[in-house]
């Protein structure tokens, strides 16, 4: 198993574990208060409308069992939350364009 960062929802905000977020669609589908056949079915329309190659923005971890899991890195992720209807992915979009927009609290800038 590849270690690798999550996005969680804890405490009413949504926390990362880390900057290498790759998440499987079980993760996926807690993340958003969905069922994992509902992201399955995102992911499938996502490979057929998008110009993009899903196939790049995945990849497969083998588990213990020999068994392999999906993952989906964080652009896939984000995309998904345009595809689902739910309060926590309408509160994960906000929170995405949060901390973009964020301005940063200790960045000073001087002028010369």
């Amino acid at each position: 198993m590849m270690k690798r960062d999550l996005i969680v929802f804890e405490h009413e905000r949504f926390e990362l574990t880390g900057y290498d977020v790759w998440m499987t669609a079980g993760e996926i589908a807690s993340l958003f208060g969905v069922t994992i056949m509902k992201v399955r079915g995102i992911v499938s329309r996502m490979r057929k409308q998008l110009t993009v190659n899903l196939d790049l923005l995945s990849k497969y971890d083998l588990l213990e069992n020999g068994y392999k899991d999906e993952l989906f890195s964080l652009e896939v992720i984000v995309a998904m939350t345009y595809y689902v209807d739910t309060g926590l992915a309408h509160e994960f979009r906000r929170w995405i364009c949060d901390r973009i927009t964020r301005r940063k609290e200790r960045a000073m800038i001087v002028y010369f």
